[in-house]
């Protein structure tokens, strides 16, 4: 189906279910001659961009919702975008096409996280930017945190920060001790040792790598 097709079928799903299959009804709410939508379902008219942008200003629907096909429509049901860390996810525009999903946005598959105890909407995305968890997690990575886990547990891989500057790091327990330590899995590179809730802020528990979890 070439673009035109698709926003038809769309367009004629929705007058269908909301305006029981009525062009009429559906001309009089959005304003328009009945006559336009007769000439585009008959093939004597174009469904051009402005024509479906406008629409779906009118109804209060996504933007570029008429120009996605039904395999299109189950891809977006079939994923969770997340927000980067720092991004405000109320204006990240999830409802664009994949091709605008960038560095800001990271995709993850609904099945995976079905099963987890992620909080959903407490999770964001981080790219790793150097080689301090190699083999573990390579330079350039997507990760995905959840900010809800805070609370440190022996052995698992947190996102930290400290003086504006955010690490990733895998912490343990001090032998002997009250404190963490902080340490790559990369061993060319340090540690650090802290206290819970002093000198480091926990964003949030490292859960997944995208393709694999951790």
């Amino acid at each position: 189906m070439d673009i035109n097709e698709i926003r038809i079928a769309n367009l004629k799903q929705i007058i269908l279910k909301d305006y029981g299959n009525s062009i009429q009804k559906f001309a009089t709410t959005v304003g328009r001659h009945n006559s336009h939508f007769y000439s585009i379902f008959s093939g004597r008219r174009s469904f051009g961009q402005n024509l479906a942008r406008q629409l779906e200003e009118t109804l209060n629907i996504a933007p570029y919702s008429l120009d996605q096909s039904e395999e299109v429509k189950s891809l977006f049901d079939s994923v969770l975008f997340v927000p980067a860390y720092g991004v405000d996810e109320h204006s990240a525009d999830f409802s664009d096409t994949l091709t605008k999903v960038s560095n800001d946005i990271f995709v993850i598959e609904k099945a995976k996280i079905k099963n987890s105890n992620w909080q959903v909407n407490k999770l964001y995305g981080l790219i790793m930017d150097d080689e301090s968890m190699q083999p573990t997690i390579k330079d350039g990575s997507k990760i995905i945190i959840d900010s809800s886990q805070t609370t440190l547990k022996d052995g698992k891989i947190y996102a930290l920060s400290k003086n504006n500057e955010i690490f990733i790091r895998r912490v343990s327990r001090q032998l002997g001790g009250t404190g963490y330590i902080a340490q790559c899995d990369n061993e060319k590179y340090g540690k650090v040792e802290f206290k819970d809730g002093k000198d480091i802020t926990v964003i949030g528990r490292v859960v997944y790598l995208l393709g694999q979890e951790i």
